[in-house]
């Protein structure tokens, strides 16, 4: 399926997660693109949304490339099978997971502009991106939501690689992953799913913020 935008990816999204009945939903988004999506589902649902950041941990001779995401709040998930595959020692990883922590603490910072979190307790969350590769972000986000008592949590995008949505699924955190494409193929690419994609800056995200989530 090729989506024009974001935002149509995540109306069209919206429709089947509406389907769920989800009681006192609140929409969070990950950054950055997940906030278009995310911002789409808060409108069409007529709930609340707010972001959640978080920081993937970068392969240092291969800065494209992750082997682990954490959030603003210390919250880490790695992927211990590539991360053994690479030798990293525990002070290499316990480097770049603080340096890492204080990006995300930035980015906290920049987007919630001295607003305090939502609070999620006994709410429905849905947890928005634009897409989702290997799924670690995901994951990690639903880490950090579990521990805020929610009523129930739901992964939604657009688009996913087979990778992700296998592990998303099997995870029993998760009550419901909603997507509208799965990718087979062996190299992922976001992009290729979408007729407009552009990179999204801290500013985009604010902005978008501020309009759809205020």
């Amino acid at each position: 399926m090729l989506f024009q935008n974001r935002t149509q990816a995540g109306e069209k999204l919206a429709l089947e997660v509406a389907t769920l009945a989800p009681i006192d939903p609140l929409v969070l988004a990950l950054p950055r693109g997940g906030v278009l999506v995310g911002s789409a589902f808060a409108r069409m649902l007529n709930c609340p949304c707010d972001v959640i950041s978080l920081v993937k941990i970068a392969i240092p001779w291969s800065p494209e490339a992750s082997y682990g995401v954490v959030v603003m709040d210390g919250t880490v998930v790695m992927n211990k099978p590539l991360i053994s595959r690479l030798e990293l020692s525990d002070t290499e990883l316990e480097i770049a997971t603080n340096v890492m922590l204080q990006e995300a603490k930035r980015r906290e910072h920049i987007y919630r502009q001295g607003k305090p979190f939502s609070d999620l307790e006994n709410r429905a969350v849905i947890l928005a991106d634009d897409g989702l590769a290997s799924g670690y972000s995901m994951l990690a986000a639903v880490s950090f939501v579990k521990k805020r008592r929610p009523r129930s949590i739901v992964v939604a995008s657009p688009v996913v690689s087979d990778t992700a949505y296998r592990m998303l699924v099997a995870d029993k955190e998760i009550d419901h992953v909603n997507i509208l494409t799965r990718d087979t193929e062996r190299l992922f690419s976001l992009e290729k799913h979408y007729k407009e994609y552009t990179r999204l800056t801290d500013d985009d995200v604010v902005r978008e913020l501020a309009i759809s989530c205020a």
